[in-house]
């Protein structure tokens, strides 16, 4: 899509829903490096502002739409048959249990990670300047993945919605679908309380500093170790700033796809067996 065209009205946007990314970091290791303050800011939403982010989604969601209007046709614009929005709190298992959805939906592909698609040299560019990576670009290239023959039996996009922009463009892209034959929308949230996220990401982190002891002492490649699973006072804030995020984002989507909240407390069987059992009934009924 063409970025210059909402310039003006998306620096609103991306100053006013919460980030992708801060001082060029996951908005959660941002915290570390002395952000609390910006994620506070960019993540408070008061009703003027939640109004904003819906008039700067429907502008960009008119966009969007338009130029593929012009570049496939009405009729060319082919979505997958059923689409899964998976998030997950931090701690919460949702790569572990990733299979388990996909297997049980019988979606064949592997997921579209959106952090993966933020690797794009345009991106890295603003990230390595400090800047944020903008719901326009977020949306543009979750669409755009939407859109791939390959993923036309179904697709789970991991990491979307995570601002209010986002959710409201999504929302607006599902009223626009409504009709025969329109994809089947789903959102997957796997969650876990506070206390059981800390002790995950803390845990994660330990694991992570002793194998890349054992690496270094090996010659071996190092794992990359994540700012917020080294402190419990980090941890527990990124746990916060997710809830307030996604709790924001089903709020806004509430009625306008398939919802499915799952406890990912207790062992991984139990969590794999109860994603099997909510989703699996659910999918039956199609």
């Amino acid at each position: 899509m063409n970025m210059g065209k909402l310039s003006k009205i998306l620096t609103f946007a991306v100053f006013s829903a919460a980030a992708v990314w801060v001082n060029g970091l996951p908005a959660e290791q941002g915290l570390e490096e002395g952000t609390d303050q910006v994620m506070e800011t960019v993540s408070d939403c008061d009703h003027s502002c939640c109004n904003d982010d819906k008039r700067v989604a429907r502008v960009l969601f008119n966009d969007v739409w338009g130029e593929l209007v012009e570049k496939y046709g009405e009729k060319g614009i082919v979505l997958p048959k059923q689409v899964v929005f998976l998030n997950g709190a931090p701690g919460a298992g949702k790569g572990t249990n990733t299979v388990t959805v996909m297997r049980t939906l019988e979606i064949p592909n592997k997921p579209v990670e959106v952090s993966s698609l933020l690797n794009t040299p345009e991106c890295e560019k603003l990230k390595e300047k400090g800047m944020l990576v903008g719901d326009d670009i977020v949306v543009s290239l979750v669409l755009n993945e939407l859109l791939k023959p390959e993923n036309a039996r179904g697709v789970i996009i991991d990491g979307f919605p995570r601002t209010a922009v986002q959710a409201h463009f999504l929302k607006f892209l599902i009223q626009k679908l409504k009709g025969d034959n329109e994809p089947i929308f789903r959102m997957v949230n796997f969650s876990v309380s506070r206390r059981t996220s800390v002790i995950r990401q803390l845990s994660r982190g330990d694991a992570a500093v002793e194998q890349n002891k054992k690496a270094e002492a090996e010659g071996a490649k190092k794992v990359p170790v994540r700012a917020t699973d080294l402190s419990p006072e980090a941890a527990a804030r990124r746990y916060q700033i997710y809830e307030k995020s996604i709790g924001e984002c089903i709020s806004i989507l509430n009625g306008a796809l398939e919802l499915y909240e799952i406890n990912a407390e207790g062992a991984y069987k139990e969590v794999r067996n109860r994603t099997r059992d909510i989703l699996s009934r659910e999918h039956q009924d199609q």
